[in-house]
């Protein structure tokens, strides 16, 4: 298995046919051809499907190209750190505004003091729209509540976090939605996979019909819990950083709180410099 074989292999899966991806390589055909055929008898399978129009993936293919796409990325970028070359180019990273509080600026700090060359644009959007701008190419890389399982999305656990329920001080331990004594909960509007979990808990409860106050802001959440006015849900990296959290009282909820905060991909189309972001991660 050579790095030409997995370049070959990947531009036809990316465009669907050898004589397109002959020109994206600036290659003959036949040549192409050649390495695809040699790639699939060092393996021993079938990587394409072919018909007259279009060669389409394999179910062996569809298991190599996402392996085959980081180990050109792994070998470009160690050419380029031979050469003393500096990784450049964009990179669009969406993220939910609990992971911009937290662990994203870290992450970018790490990021940038090792690749200084690529130029980064970070979206902040519901975790809904993330998930659809991944899908459709809108973004190279998203962070949102996981795991996402679909057929065209990719996901890895970046960090874990807890969702706590947020009462004023004086609020009797909180372990299920019966025993929560207020009139009302603050959370986020509809689209928000928090404000799912929130709805669940509390219908698992038998309180599904608790009035939910939609608020945009956590500080303002914080606020109306501190007055005595209601309870809300807040992520436990959040809550530690907003002034006056020593004023109210947290409950963790076990595995009803756990949250796991997932990079996300488009299947097959995972990016040199996402791939650089999840690497910093896992390094952090």
């Amino acid at each position: 298995m050579q790095i030409p074989q997995l370049r070959a292999f990947c531009a036809v899966a990316q465009t669907g046919s050898v004589s397109a991806a002959a020109k994206v390589l600036n290659k003959v055909p036949s040549g192409i051809t050649v390495r695809i055929k040699q790639l699939e008898d060092d393996l021993g399978r079938e990587l394409f499907l072919r018909d007259r129009q279009r060669m389409s993936l394999s179910p062996a293919g569809r298991q190599l190209l996402e392996h085959a796409q980081r180990i050109l990325d792994l070998a470009d970028g160690t050419r380029a750190l031979m050469r003393d070359e500096e990784i450049s180019g964009p990179l669009v990273i969406g993220a939910l505004d609990v992971v911009l509080v937290d662990y994203m600026p870290a992450l970018i700090g790490r990021l940038r003091q090792r690749h200084r060359g690529i130029t980064l644009e970070v979206r902040h959007q519901a975790s809904e729209d993330l998930v659809a701008h991944v899908a459709d190419g809108s973004l190279d890389i998203a962070l949102t509540e996981g795991p996402i399982v679909t057929k065209s999305l990719q996901s890895r656990v970046a960090f874990v976090d807890e969702m706590l329920l947020v009462t004023e001080i004086g609020h009797p331990d909180v372990t299920s939605p019966e025993e929560l004594d207020c009139t009302e909960l603050y959370g986020f509007r509809h689209d928000c996979s928090f404000r799912f979990r929130m709805d669940r808990w509390l219908a698992a409860g038998g309180r599904a019909h608790m009035p939910v106050l939609e608020i945009e802001s956590y500080h303002t959440m914080l606020a109306c819990v501190s007055a005595g006015m209601g309870a809300a849900w807040m992520l436990r990296s959040v809550f530690k950083t907003l002034p006056g959290h020593h004023q109210v009282k947290a409950h963790s909820l076990g595995d009803a709180g756990r949250t796991e905060i997932h990079f996300v991909w488009r299947d097959g189309h995972l990016s040199r410099n996402a791939s650089l972001l999840m690497d910093v991660a896992e390094a952090m």
